[in-house]
């Protein structure tokens, strides 16, 4: 490596010199490197949350941002809340995403991943079925990881994990791993769409490249196993597909496992033997890792990945094997580590993961006078959020801004894709009166799907009705950039049990916006609101007063959750305005200080006011007074307290309006 001879203004000149990857110039040699969040959409979309969290991590200072395991297909996600690359419907989502990153002129790229026998899904994909020599190391490796979580949690994940080895028993065919080499290579052309400066290929982790080349897990004997050749062929399969499907000059990385720590597993001499063939195949950069999920809760393990640097030594063997950059990961804590690592030509590039998670000011820091970097405590607490599908959060982080994460992380299964239910003529009438509750903010808007529920003694005139608000709904939102598909519009024959077919389409279309109107003679639809989990489901009423709306707040998580939904909503439209109050039974005397917390959690303007109500009647009675005394035409509750406060809970307050309510329309965030 040639030394940075130039005096420079910054303490650590290599690590803020240039370096050329692929045909792009990062202008400093700190790579955020591929942490998976688990903030997207539980379809696979680019969600709001994620946006803003790759925003701040671009503006942390890193010279090239790569997003986290990209799932190449359905069957290859590692988690409900994987991000996706495997439909065109994709594309905009992460045009956005790759717009964000390289707002700072940093470089995106994408890392793309198919999780093979990890992957969360009814049949996960594998090259050879699990045999007895593997079978033991499996289950011991068990051990380690339910020791890694809290005892209430170990039940459900063994149980989790042995269901997941019952799947092991199948192989991929032919036809499989053909699909799946297409699969890298459609979303590679996908990436390059959205605007990606590159992508990276996931090959470490245990997942399905590096489960092809480790014979710990690949026990083919010929062809696409046995010897090494064997072994390498298919993630080489997938490079070569992927090269064809892009333009020419677009760099493909690959995070290469160095060490995976099992049986009979992948070694360094084969690790280098395997980086050596990538460089040959065209690979822009190395980007280097070791463990997988068989190895990586072991107390061996987590001791020897506890020490600063702990690849160094891999590392150098590495670099000085081949000729393109190569990535360093493994708790570089302090720019002074990562300085003298590139001066010793130990890597070209620092790579920072969950350091430059629990302290985004690292390269600032590292660019001004000494200041000490908020360090990684290595407590993995962050994995275990991720492990439980609670997403990327670090104890680290201010108490605010971890609750705020967790909040917007509750929120990805709170989609705001509406699903309109309609049943008759009068329920037409009522979702025209109530556009300005179902219209929503130009971020998140999308054409709502409109579901009719039609009877066996349907009458002709709602057929027509049927017709003409389907028109109307194209006239008002066409306007808008929105477009309709046959997706759009269903209409479901008669059933025995409309409430199941409406929680088939709920799950089936993944909508989180619930409408359906008020009816009496109707109490399914009542049923329904209790019913779905996880969702805003609203109760429609036609009244003169829409826009004046009440909501109701207990100062716990659930007060939290209308906020965001609010925000991301209704506040801010001139048209509407908006009360919110707390009714008290007993005074704490914190009641103003929480709800400024509150205010500061979710970023809602210091100003809202908060109308204390005192009463000894109860909540209901005293919420249904303001109510019609005042004419409030919407209310905006959550449907469960979540702080214990036992006065909100769900049947003592929603179900109490919602027996005496006449013609307000309701909202229930859960």
């Amino acid at each position: 490596m040639n030394k940075f001879k130039k005096k420079s203004k910054f303490n650590y000149p290599l690590l803020f010199s240039p370096l050329k990857v692929g045909k792009y110039m990062i202008l400093n040699r700190v790579v955020a490197l591929p942490v998976h969040t688990g903030f997207a959409h539980t379809d696979g979309r680019v969600s709001s949350w994620m946006i803003d969290f790759y925003a701040e991590l671009t503006n942390s200072g890193a010279g090239m941002v790569i997003v986290a395991n990209t799932a190449v297909s359905p069957d290859g996600v590692v988690s409900k809340f994987n991000l996706r690359a495997d439909r065109d419907e994709f594309i905009p989502g992460l045009t956005k995403l790759a717009k964000t990153i390289k707002q700072n002129d940093a470089v995106a790229c994408l890392q793309l991943n198919h999780a093979g026998r990890f992957a969360k899904t009814k049949q996960p994909l594998l090259p050879s079925p699990i045999t007895s020599s593997n079978l033991t190391f499996n289950v011991e490796s068990l051990k380690g990881f339910m020791e890694f979580f809290p005892f209430e949690h170990r039940f459900s994940l063994t149980q989790h994990f042995i269901n997941q080895v019952k799947t092991w028993r199948r192989a991929m065919t032919a036809e499989d791993r053909e699909r799946v080499i297409n699969n890298f290579a459609g979303a590679a052309f996908r990436a390059y769409q959205a605007g990606f400066d590159m992508v990276e290929l996931h090959g470490a982790n245990g997942y399905l490249l590096c489960q092809f080349l480790s014979p710990f897990t690949n026990k083919i004997e010929s062809g696409f196993g046995g010897d090494f050749t064997g072994r390498a062929a298919f993630p080489l399969a997938v490079i070569r597909e992927v090269k064809k499907k892009i333009p020419e000059h677009f760099p493909i990385g690959f995070r290469l496992i160095l060490q995976e720590w099992v049986p009979d597993g992948i070694h360094l001499p084969e690790a280098l033997a395997f980086a050596r063939l990538l460089e040959k195949e065209g690979i822009a950069y190395l980007s280097a890792s070791a463990g997988t999920y068989n190895s990586l809760f072991s107390p061996a393990v987590l001791k020897k990945m506890a020490a600063p640097a702990y690849l160094k030594q891999d590392m150098a063997k590495l670099t000085s094997q081949v000729n393109i950059p190569t990535i360093i990961s493994g708790r570089i804590m302090t720019p002074s580590r990562a300085e003298k690592l590139l001066r010793d030509g130990i890597t070209d590039l620092i790579g920072l993961g969950r350091p430059l998670r629990a302290d985004p000011g690292w390269v600032a820091k590292a660019k001004g006078p000494e200041q000490k970097t908020i360090q990684c405590l290595n407590c993995n607490w962050c994995l275990k959020q991720v492990v439980l599908e609670k997403g990327l959060n670090c104890r680290r982080w201010p108490k605010l801004v971890r609750k705020r994460t967790e909040l917007e992380h509750k929120l990805l299964t709170r989609d705001y894709r509406a699903l309109w239910i309609i049943t008759d003529i009068r329920d037409i009438q009522t979702f025209k009166h109530s556009l300005p509750l179902l219209a929503q903010k130009k971020k998140y808007r999308s054409f709502p799907t409109i579901l009719f529920l039609q009877g066996r003694f349907d009458h002709q005139d709602f057929n027509l009705a049927r017709q003409d608000f389907i028109q109307w709904t194209k006239n008002k939102f066409h306007p808008l950039g929105l477009k309709d598909t046959p997706r759009h519009y269903i209409v479901r024959e008669s059933k025995d049990n409309w409430e199941s077919a409406v929680h088939e389409e709920i799950i089936h279309g993944n909508h989180g916006q619930i409408f359906i109107c008020s009816n009496q003679d109707q109490p399914w639809r009542k049923r329904l609101l209790y019913k779905e989990r996880g969702k805003v489901l609203v109760h429609l009423n036609a009244n003169a007063y829409p826009h004046r709306v009440i909501v109701p707040v207990d100062l716990s998580d659930a007060t939290l959750l209308v906020m965001i939904f609010l925000k991301q909503t209704h506040i801010g439209k001139k048209i509407f305005s908006f009360n919110f109050v707390h009714v008290v039974t007993q005074s704490s005397g914190q009641e103003e200080q929480r709800w400024k917390e509150a205010k500061k959690i979710v970023g809602f303007n210091e100003k809202t006011p908060l109308q204390l109500i005192s009463t000894k009647t109860g909540v209901a009675p005293a919420l249904i007074k303001i109510i019609q005394a005042q004419k409030y035409g919407t209310i905006v509750m959550g449907k469960r307290g979540l702080s214990g406060i036992k006065q909100w809970l769900l049947g003592s307050v929603s179900a109490g309006l919602m027996r005496n309510l006449t013609d307000q329309s309701l909202f229930l965030i859960d």
